[in-house]
């Protein structure tokens, strides 16, 4: 992957660039920021560009056999470590064992979260962890003499799922041998090791602009302008978000969102039952974009009710329902909207029962839309 791959980011590539032509380069970084914001793109573009035979000011040249390598991912001396689950019973699970699983979701979306790579493994209901084995393989991989001239290079893939194993790996945060990179790629800091974050530098990545999520909308997915406006305004500079926003389009939530919001108002317990189930049949993915497009609807719904329709980026049928809906959506009843919705989707992630999460999903939602009735 190439710097110009990653979506907007323009400040912090010109640093790691300034960074690398100055000869400062740190031997263990943490790259910090939301996974849709960039963090892993930005590592795998770093890691091209600090192997490329032929650099230019600004990009990896993308053509020499270390960039063709390194696009594939299997340049002999890039490493990765990131999340997994046992293949078998009573195994002590490694990355190596899902390498090829996680080359194929590389290529099709490095903006991808923690949930979206469980569910690649299969992992269902098991939760995924870098294992004190794997922290072992790591030091065994960095020991090795390097393939190529150049850097051996490791990048760690949500190092707060490394627990207290982590601290296997401080020595060779500190001196690692000549001409080796680690670069850890978090989006949570609080539940990384103090003892590792200590040993690193950080790099904080926050949103994508507006700008920058609009262009990589109409030039990456071939959206036209207004759509990819609209998802741009929903998106709040998550570029993961935004392509989650467009299956959510591409699958026609509106009606079933609609449908729901109906149902749960009235309330019609038969008809929130049947909506329910026919929710259930879908795949977690799908319920989780159905929660972001929700909240993106509701979001719409309270600009309208504050007065701010000026900035409304919905479709047609959407606006017809917000601008009857926003009359029960409030500056007092979308933080419960929110927490409801943000838990629902935790859930989902968790493999929770989508029969149940919804149905008392549903209870919640006309609760709240009631309690703002009664008070205006």
């Amino acid at each position: 992957m190439q710097f110009s791959d990653v979506v907007g980011q323009e400040p912090l590539k010109n640093k790691l660039l300034s960074n690398l032509k100055s000869g400062k380069i740190s031997h263990a970084q943490l790259f910090l920021g939301q996974s849709g914001y960039g963090g892993l793109p930005l590592a795998l573009a770093y890691a091209q560009y600090v192997n490329c035979a032929n650099p230019g000011e600004t990009d990896s040249c993308g053509v020499c056999d270390s960039c063709q390598k390194m696009t594939s991912y299997e340049y002999p001396d890039l490493h990765f470590s990131f999340p997994v689950i046992s293949k078998k019973p009573g195994s002590k699970p490694i990355s190596l064992d899902y390498i090829a699983e996680w080359r194929k979701a590389l290529k099709e979306n490095p903006y991808m979260d923690y949930a979206q790579w469980m569910e690649i493994i299969e992992a269902e209901n098991k939760q995924g962890n870098i294992t004190a084995e794997e922290c072992r393989d790591i030091i065994r991989k960095l020991s090795l003499k390097p393939m190529y001239d150049g850097y051996k290079i490791l990048i760690v893939w949500l190092p707060e799922y490394l627990g207290k194993e982590g601290n296997i790996l401080l020595k060779t945060l500190e001196e690692p041998s000549p001409n080796t990179l680690m670069i850890l790629v978090s989006e949570n800091e609080e539940n990384i090791l103090q003892t590792i974050l200590s040993r690193t530098q950080i790099q904080r990545i926050t949103s994508i602009s507006n700008n920058d999520l609009e262009a990589a909308l109409m030039h990456n997915q071939g959206n036209g302008k207004e759509k990819s406006g609209r998802v741009t305004h929903l998106a709040d500079g998550n570029y993961n978000t935004a392509l989650r926003l467009i299956d959510a389009e591409e699958n026609n939530y509106t009606e079933d969102f609609i449908t729901w919001m109906r149902a749960c108002f009235r309330p019609d317990m038969a008809a929130v039952i049947k909506w329910g189930d026919a929710m259930a049949t879908t795949g977690r993915e799908s319920q989780k974009n159905f929660l972001l497009y929700g909240l993106g609807i509701l979001r719409e719904c309270l600009l309208q009710n504050q007065g701010l329709n000026v900035i409304n980026h919905l479709l047609d049928s959407e606006k017809d329902f917000a601008s009857r809906f926003s009359g029960f959506i409030g500056p007092e009843n979308i933080e419960d909207f929110n927490e409801a919705f943000s838990t629902a989707h935790y859930h989902i992630e968790r493999n929770a029962n989508p029969k149940i999460l919804f149905f008392n999903l549903s209870l919640s939602v006309n609760e709240f839309l009631q309690r703002y009735k009664k008070r205006n």
